[in-house]
């Protein structure tokens, strides 16, 4: 019963991340289906289900007609190399060190994202140069092979911009979509995609079509400023829960 509990509440999280904030709530989820399934099983029933709402969010004109070419020009081919650096050390890496940094790394950012934005109150949007770019795509998608969890990379790049809402969800969707369907077969060939996922996946869909609707309304009735404050708040959440274990 706690089992199912587990995997529908984090179901709903999903749902809601990826059609309300464009993900980055992998570090709740993830952690959800691992104690319910165990880690390697839970990343391995999540990805379709993470593929599913990438399709949900793209069928959307909401979505669809909101996305910053640019940004997908910048991440996307570093997140590729990131995957490709991440599949083969999924199974042989000790992830505690590589946690500790990401976190440490996302913390930094979510104290000096609100410095700006709540002390020194500049709203101006500022966009990442190229360099960085490429180093928070190749970290958000080495972070997504190993567990789901490069939304903190890919927000640090997107969050000082300050994109509309649907642009934010938008664009993380194309670029997580085409990161996730990269993931498919390296998946399949390590035993982490299953019958027996599927069918388990399949179970869970009307929690995360549930999430999902309620993502995209509070996507729709969120001002700017209070979407970026919740997904900086994701951001502190993910890197206290990568830093403490």
């Amino acid at each position: 019963m706690l089992e199912w509990f587990l995997l529908h509440l984090g179901a709903v999280i999903i749902g809601i991340g990826k059609s309300g904030f464009g993900g980055g709530t992998g570090i709740l989820t993830t952690p959800l289906f691992a104690l319910a399934l165990g880690g390697r099983t839970a990343v391995g029933v999540m990805l379709p289900l993470l593929i599913l709402c990438d399709i949900f969010v793209l069928s959307l004109s909401y979505y669809r007609r909101n996305i910053d070419k640019s940004t997908i020009v910048v991440l996307l081919p570093s997140m590729l190399i990131g995957i490709a650096a991440g599949l083969p050390v999924l199974n042989i890496m000790p992830d505690e060190a590589f946690k500790k940094f990401v976190g440490v790394l996302a913390l930094f950012f979510a104290v000096a994202q609100a410095y700006k934005d709540f002390y020194l109150k500049i709203d101006k949007p500022v966009k990442p140069n190229f360099t960085l770019g490429f180093a928070l795509g190749f970290g958000a998608g080495f972070a997504s092979a190993v567990a789901h969890q490069g939304g903190v990379f890919t927000t640090m790049y997107m969050l000082p911009q300050k994109l509309p809402n649907a642009v934010f969800v938008g664009t993380s969707t194309v670029l997580y979509f085409v990161v996730n369907l990269s993931k498919v077969l390296p998946y399949w060939k390590m035993g982490l995609i299953t019958s027996q996922g599927l069918w388990l996946g399949v179970q869970l869909l009307p929690s995360v079509a549930i999430g999902a609707l309620l993502g995209l309304w509070l996507n729709r009735v969120l001002s700017q400023q209070a979407f970026s404050k919740i997904v900086l708040l994701l951001v502190v959440l993910t890197a206290l829960k990568l830093l403490s274990g």
